[in-house]
């Protein structure tokens, strides 16, 4: 992975054959960030990545083999259990236009990714949700409409 700075954040280029989650949470790590948010394009390869189901409460894998256009990647980084976590979705494209989406487990960098990562200067936090058993988000303040 290669990288520049600029005054807010980071232009990131992955290399082919590099893992998505696994490179951005490294350098995330290496840097010592406290979250952040990133989009990018690029291609992608060997996807895992899949779509939440509400009525069981857990994620449905949709595996992709082969190699995808990366039409758009979105997430953020918090902690969760003091550690670096990834939320991505992604918007994928095969060789005859059709596209596929969801959240991202993990992929395969086939070509490049091209991110932009933007940290942030607080700790966003991630809880066990109990009702939906997801890592969800959890922040200080609630907001009430008057």
């Amino acid at each position: 992975m290669h990288y520049a700075d600029f005054s807010r954040g980071f232009v990131l280029k992955f290399d082919r054959g590099e893992k998505f989650h696994q490179t951005m949470l490294k350098f995330f790590e290496q840097k010592r960030f406290a979250s952040g948010f990133y989009q990018g394009i690029g291609a992608l390869m060997d996807v895992d990545m899949g779509a939440f189901d509400v009525q069981k409460n857990a994620y449905h894998s949709i595996p992709l083999q082969g190699d995808y256009e990366l039409i758009m990647a979105m997430g953020n980084i918090s902690l969760y259990e003091g550690k670096p976590f990834a939320h991505t979705h992604v918007c994928l494209s095969d060789s005859k236009g059709q596209t596929f989406s969801g959240h991202l487990f993990e992929a395969t960098v086939a070509i490049t990714a091209e991110i932009v990562l933007l940290p942030i200067d607080i700790a966003i936090l991630r809880k066990d949700d109990p009702e939906f058993h997801l890592k969800s988000l959890s922040l200080p303040h609630h907001f009430v409409e008057h």
